[in-house]
């Protein structure tokens, strides 16, 4: 009997510029035969790594990028995972993978991370390599386009972390809540007066807590992006006394300890009561120059961060912090990722959002 013929995914060339290339445009400038382009992005390790490298600078020359479209069967399994994470250092995406690799490692998988340094090419470039080798995709709050993301779905079983995608199964943090917890526990140490140290612009994260600052001090906001959470409304005599607080905003240039560290600086220009921080890293690095300069806190000014990672405990005088339960955020996300490949579950029709929790340190502790 004879034997069906065995369909590989078979890789396209997508423009930049508008318009598709073929895998002949990119055999040309590379010096190879077309087959060659096409194992390349379809079946990577029948091919060299010298002849791959040569192929996918060619490709990045043209301005293109491969999408491999699957037809037929798919690849056999490889019993991994990929993790997409914008910025390794930061303890926040040590959480999530230790969430993840423990949910993987329970079904005999493994996690293969790629460190994308906030980076949208290096992104799309991590992904592009990551299709042929994993059976399914994290992102973990990639800066991709919302447009770029679903056609991977298309192409591989994918879930977001902490960022919805429409039509993309994803898991998030409550940050509209948390945010909204900061406020009520800064109010009640007398604080009139509150700076967000905002994080990226594409972040929706970062939106989120902002809309959720605005709402606790009554403030309308000029965009409003759905925080898929259900809120308890305050009780009256708590958000009357949250009125009196004014709040501003400050964007920081980057969202590390050095961006928190800047921040400062600016933030002394105009002084605020207290500091709503992106993340930890942000709130570390604005304590730092804190006591740098001899402002007290939290008695000139009280700090609170976002994540509660390891950190924060060991940093006097203790940071006050928005915990997420990032260790469950990567194990949940990957659980729903496994059961997509295994065909078990649906995608969700709408986010996954775990609950956030306020720790209380002495960064903002002012009244006994």
């Amino acid at each position: 009997m004879a034997s069906q013929p065995t369909h590989r995914p078979v890789p396209r060339i997508v423009g930049g510029m508008g318009k598709d290339a073929t895998i002949y445009d990119v055999a040309t400038l590379a010096g190879v035969s077309p087959s060659t382009v096409s194992r390349t992005f379809s079946r990577p390790d029948r091919v060299s790594f010298r002849t791959a490298e040569k192929i996918r600078a060619a490709a990045e020359e043209l301005g293109y990028r491969a999408e491999v479209e699957t037809r037929g069967s798919t690849k056999p399994p490889s019993h991994s995972l990929g993790l997409v994470v914008a910025d390794i250092t930061n303890p926040f995406f040590q959480e999530v993978f230790r969430g993840t690799e423990h949910a993987a490692r329970m079904e005999g998988m493994l996690v293969t991370v790629a460190d994308t340094h906030e980076s949208v090419p290096r992104a799309r470039a991590a992904v592009d390599r990551m299709l042929p080798i994993v059976d399914g995709l994290l992102l973990a709050s990639t800066r991709l386009a919302n447009g770029e993301i679903q056609k991977i779905a298309r192409t591989i079983p994918t879930v977001s972390l902490n960022r919805p995608v429409p039509g993309v199964p994803s898991v998030l943090v409550d940050n509209y809540e948390g945010a909204i917890k900061a406020a009520v526990h800064l109010e009640s140490q007398g604080v009139r007066s509150i700076t967000y140290l905002a994080g990226p612009h594409d972040s929706w994260a970062d939106a989120t807590r902002w809309r959720g600052l605005l709402d606790a001090v009554g403030t309308p906001a000029e965009t409003a992006p759905d925080t898929f959470t259900r809120s308890t409304a305050l009780p009256a005599s708590e958000a009357r006394r949250l009125r009196r607080i004014s709040v501003r905003q400050l964007r920081v240039d980057q969202p590390t300890m050095l961006g928190g560290r800047r921040a400062f600086e600016a933030w002394r220009t105009d002084p605020t009561d207290a500091v709503l921080c992106f993340n930890d890293l942000v709130a570390i690095g604005f304590l730092d120059q804190a006591h740098r300069e001899g402002v007290s806190v939290p008695d000139d000014v009280a700090v609170v961060g976002f994540d509660n990672t390891e950190i924060t405990a060991l940093i006097p005088p203790g940071l006050t912090t928005v915990a997420g339960p990032l260790h469950t955020v990567g194990r949940v996300a990957a659980a729903n990722l496994m059961a997509l490949i295994h065909g078990i579950k649906a995608p969700l029709a709408r986010p996954r959002v775990l609950p956030t929790r306020l720790i209380v340190r002495g960064s903002s502790r002012r009244l006994s």
